[in-house]
């Protein structure tokens, strides 16, 4: 929490239309990070389930776009649609390298489709944005951990898929209250609508995490049984474990997911907007058309 004594729900944060087009190399997918090859392999993963869930993110909003009376609100819910289409389509663009590079995970696209698929179809549209809010929710708390961690990425790592998750994690903490401000506006912060946001929290832990759990056991189950050309001494210590739910959520705080059950919860309570500042000044005009950007070059 901040200790400046400005409350950050009361404090905008610019959320930025940014036009960000990187340079994804399939030779350098695999092992594109120093970090472990489990986090790895998780990102990579979870890689695959962006662009149908941001997808899913963007109707969810743009159809109650029209009943926003709050004009600033109507703003921030536009540029909330612009930057989750750009985090669509551009790790649409890098997951094309990841599946060149032979790179476990794809499977995580299926379970993405069969999900929200699903949601859509059983679910009312006010219930598909309670899902979103618990969503990005969850992108959020991923967001804030990558940030915190941005150093890891500066060495010895492939500049395009470095610059593709932080990006994409400081945008999720620019736009991360946009769609709770959104339901709430819509529907109030009375008990049922407080209720109505929980179900949707709980629907995304019980189905997402019974997914999320499968497509990950296929992927470690795919990865035990492909042709290992490890060193001797790698092969005695087995195959890599693969990406888990343990080691995505595993290290973080409990609290950071069952703060969202309160009833006076807002998204910046959690306030991390230090961690974005950080990254903007490491990379100033990223995605900007003044200066221009040349990571991608």
């Amino acid at each position: 929490m901040s200790e400046s004594g400005t409350n950050p729900r009361a404090t905008p944060i610019e959320i930025i239309r940014r036009r960000v087009r990187l340079a994804y190399d399939a030779a350098a997918a695999r092992a594109w990070t120093r970090l472990p090859r489990v986090s790895e392999d998780g990102l990579n993963a979870i890689s695959f389930l962006f662009p149908l869930g941001e997808a899913f993110f963007c109707r969810s909003v743009a159809h109650y776009r029209d009943r926003i009376t709050d004009p600033e609100l109507r703003d921030a819910a536009d540029r909330f649609i612009h930057q989750e289409a750009n985090h669509s389509r551009e790790h649409a663009r890098s997951n094309a390298a990841l599946r060149q590079a032979n790179v476990l995970g794809a499977e995580l696209e299926t379970v993405a489709r069969i999900m929200l698929g699903i949601a859509k179809a059983i679910w009312p549209r006010a219930t598909q944005l309670s899902i979103t809010c618990a969503l990005e929710h969850f992108t959020a708390i991923l967001a804030s951990r990558l940030l915190s961690k941005r150093l890891l990425y500066k060495d010895g790592t492939d500049p395009a898929f470095a610059h593709l998750w932080l990006w994409h994690a400081a945008e999720e903490i620019e736009h991360k209250a946009v769609c709770f401000d959104v339901y709430e506006h819509l529907f109030g912060r009375g008990f049922w609508a407080w209720m109505h946001r929980v179900l949707g929290m709980v629907i995304v832990t019980v189905t997402g995490g019974i997914g999320l759990m499968l497509a990950f056991a296929v992927v470690r189950v795919k990865l035990f049984l492909r042709p290992r050309r490890a060193a001797p001494a790698a092969a005695a210590a087995g195959p890599p474990s693969g990406p888990s739910l343990r080691n995505l959520f595993g290290s973080l705080p409990i609290t950071a997911y069952t703060a969202y059950y309160r009833r006076d919860f807002h998204p910046w309570d959690e306030d991390d907007r230090d961690l974005l500042e950080a990254w903007k000044r490491e990379h100033p005009g990223f995605g900007l058309p003044e200066p221009a950007h040349r990571a991608a070059a």
